[in-house]
C-alpha cells in the first residue's frame, strides 16, 4: 500500500509538472507572437476560433490564452465575439496534450522520458534566447513521460487494492459524482491535462470504464473555468462577460453531453475504432476530450451573436461602479508591452473625458449660475486625481518590463499625458471657484463675454473629442487637427481679450466681472494647451505600439 501511495503521488506531481513545465517553456518562446497575434486580432468570429485553435496547440495552456484573452477584453483591446471565439478554440487546442499521452502509451513513449529530459537539458543550459524554452518545454515533455511512466508501473498495485476499486466501482461509476469528481480535481491542480492523464492510467488499471472516464473527463472542462474567473475578479464588465461565457459555455457543453450520454459514448467508440484502432481505453479518453470540445464548437459558433446578447443580459454593468478605478488596466497585460500601452492610451482617453466633462459642468454653472453643476465638477476633480495616481503607478510597473526603445520612450510620454488630464482638472477646478465668485457677488456679464466663453468652450470641446478619438484608436490621426485648434485658441484668447478692453472702456463691463471673465479665458487657454499635449502624449504611444522595435 505505501509503494502504490508514494508512487501515486510522486507520478502525480511529475505529471502535473510536466504539464506545467511543458506549456510554461511553449508558451515562452512562442508568447511574443502569441501576444502580438491576440492583441491584434480584429477579424470576426471564424477567424478569432481558428487564431484561438492554433495558439492554445501551440502552447498548449487553454488557461494562459483565456486569462489572456480576460486580460485583453478588460483592456478594450478585443471585444467579446471575438473572447468568445478565441475560447471556442482554445478548448480544442488544449485536447493536444491528451492525445500525446494516449499516443505515448500506444507506442511506449514513456520509455524514453529519461533520454527526452537529458535532451531538453542539454539545449535548456546550452542554448541561447528562446531556444532555452524549447529545451524546457521538452523537459517538460520528459517529465511528463516518466510521470505517465511511474503512474503505469502502479497499475498492478491499483488492480490488487480493494478500496480504490470498491470506490470507482460504487461511486465514480454515477454520472454526476463523476462530473463533480472531475470538476474538483482540475479545480484544484489548474490542469485538465494533468487530470485526463491521471484518467487514463485508472482506464488502463480497469479501475474506471470508459462511462466513467468521459463523466470525469467532462467534470475536467469544468473545473478549468475556475483561473478565469479569478483573473476577472478584479476586471471590468466585459472581462467578467469573458470568464462567464468560458463558464458556461462548457457548463452547457457538459449537460448536453451528458444527456445524450449513450450516444456520445458510441460515437467515440466509433470514431476511435475508425481512426486509432488498438488504442485501448487510453485513446478513447483522449478522443472524448477532443470530440467533446470539437462538437462543443460546432454547436456553439453559429449562435455565437445570440450567445453574446444572453452574456450582455447575464452579466449587467455594476450599478454604482466607482469612476475613480481604472478600467481599462490589467496587470496581466504588463507582460505584453504594447498591450499595456494599449490599455493605457484607452484609460487616459476615459480620463480625457471625465475633464472633458468637469469642464462642461462648470462652464455650464457658470453660464446658468448652477451651484450644484460646481458640486459635480468638484467631484469628478477629486475622481480626476485619484486616476492619475493609479494611471501612474500602472506605468512605473510596466516600465520595469523588458521594453523595446519606443516603447522605453513611450513611458514618460504616457506620464506626462495622465498629468495634463489631472492639470485639466486644475484649471477646471480654478473656474469653480470664479463661478462662485460670480454666482455670490450677484455679477452680470455682457452677452458679447458670455458668447466669447462659448465659442472658446466649442473649440475645446472639439480638441476634447479628436484627442479622445486619436486616444481609441492609436494612430495619431488627429494631431495636427488638435495643434491647429490650439492655435485657433490662442488667437480667439488674444481677440477676446481685446475685445474685453474696448467693453471696458466703453463701460459696458463692470471691472470685477471683467477681471473674472480674463482669468477665465487665461485657465481656457491653458485647458487646450493641456489638451493638445495629451494628444501628442498619445501619438507617441501609438508609435510605440505600431512600431515597437
Amino acid at each position: 500500500m505505501q509503494e502504490l501511495l508514494f508512487g501515486l503521488i510522486g507520478g502525480t506531481a511529475l505529471l502535473m509538472y510536466g504539464v506545467d513545465k511543458m506549456g510554461e517553456g511553449l508558451e515562452k518562446a512562442s508568447g511574443d507572437m502569441m501576444r502580438k497575434i491576440l492583441s491584434v486580432l480584429t477579424g470576426r468570429v471564424w477567424s478569432a476560433f481558428l487564431v484561438g485553435t492554433f495558439i492554445t496547440a501551440l502552447v498548449q495552456s487553454s488557461t494562459a490564452i483565456t486569462v489572456l484573452t480576460v486580460g485583453f477584453v478588460n483592456a478594450g483591446l478585443m471585444k467579446l465575439p471575438q473572447a468568445v471565439g478565441i475560447i471556442y478554440g482554445a478548448n480544442i487546442g488544449t485536447t493536444i496534450t491528451a492525445q500525446l499521452m494516449a499516443f505515448s502509451f500506444h507506442f511506449k513513449l514513456t520509455d524514453i522520458a529519461l533520454p527526452v529530459i537529458g535532451l531538453g537539458f542539454a539545449i535548456s543550459y546550452f542554448g541561447q534566447r528562446k531556444l532555452k524554452y524549447v529545451g524546457s518545454a521538452i523537459m517538460g515533455f520528459g517529465v511528463m513521460f516518466l510521470g505517465l511512466k511511474i503512474l503505469n508501473s502502479g497499475i498492478p498495485l491499483m488492480q490488487q487494492s480493494p478500496l480504490l476499486r470498491q470506490f470507482f466501482e460504487r461511486y465514480a461509476s454515477i454520472p454526476i459524482v463523476g462530473i463533480i469528481l472531475g470538476a474538483a480535481a482540475t479545480a484544484m491542480v489548474h490542469s485538465s491535462a494533468a487530470t485526463v492523464g491521471l484518467v487514463m492510467i485508472l482506464g488502463q488499471a480497469g479501475l474506471i470504464d470508459l462511462k466513467s472516464a468521459v463523466c470525469i473527463m467532462l467534470g475536467d472542462n469544468i473545473g478549468t473555468c475556475i483561473t478565469a474567473q479569478v483573473a476577472s475578479l478584479t476586471g471590468n464588465t466585459s472581462a467578467r462577460r469573458t470568464a462567464w461565457a468560458h463558464t458556461l459555455y462548457n457548463i452547457i457543453g457538459v449537460v448536453l453531453a451528458a444527456i445524450l450520454l449513450p450516444l456520445f459514448l458510441k460515437s467515440i467508440v466509433v470514431f476511435t475504432d475508425s481512426f486509432n484502432p488498438g488504442g485501448g481505453i487510453a485513446a478513447q479518453i483522449a478522443n472524448s476530450h477532443t470530440l467533446f470540445n470539437v462538437l462543443s464548437a460546432v454547436v456553439f459558433l453559429p449562435f455565437t451573436k445570440q450567445y453574446v446578447r444572453f452574456l450582455e443580459v447575464l452579466i449587467r454593468n455594476k450599478e454604482g461602479e466607482s469612476e475613480d478605478t481604472p478600467v481599462y488596466l490589467d496587470r496581466l497585460l504588463l507582460d505584453t508591452p504594447s498591450a499595456a500601452i494599449k490599455a493605457v492610451a484607452s484609460e487616459l482617453a476615459r480620463v480625457i473625458d471625465i475633464a472633458r466633462r468637469m469642464l462642461q459642468e462648470v462652464m455650464n454653472a457658470f453660464h446658468e449660475n448652477d451651484e450644484k453643476l460646481l458640486e459635480k465638477a468638484r467631484k469628478d476633480e477629486d475622481t480626476l486625481n485619484t486616476l492619475q495616481r493609479q494611471v501612474t503607478m500602472y506605468i512605473v510597473d510596466l516600465s520595469k518590463h523588458a521594453l523595446s526603445d519606443k516603447q522605453s520612450r513611450a513611458v514618460p510620454a504616457m506620464i506626462a499625458g495622465i498629468n495634463n488630464a489631472e492639470r485639466i482638472g486644475d484649471h477646471a477646478l480654478s473656474i469653480v471657484s470664479l463661478a462662485e465668485m460670480k454666482i455670490e457677488g450677484g455679477l452680470v456679464f455682457s452677452r458679447e463675454a458670455l458668447s466669447d466663453l462659448r465659442k472658446m468652450h466649442d473649440v475645446i470641446e472639439t480638441m476634447f473629442n479628436l484627442t479622445m478619438d486619436s486616444l481609441k484608436r492609436t494612430d495619431g490621426s488627429h494631431i495636427r487637427e488638435v495643434e491647429s485648434l490650439e492655435n485657433r485658441l490662442d488667437e480667439m484668447s488674444r481677440e477676446v481679450q481685446a475685445g474685453h478692453a474696448k467693453r471696458l472702456e466703453e463701460g459696458r463691463c463692470t471691472l470685477e466681472a471683467g477681471l473674472i471673465f480674463l482669468d477665465v479665458v487665461n485657465y481656457l487657454e491653458r485647458i487646450a494647451d493641456h489638451v493638445f499635449k495629451a494628444c501628442v502624449s498619445g501619438t507617441v504611444m501609438a508609435d510605440a505600439i505600431q512600431n515597437g522595435r
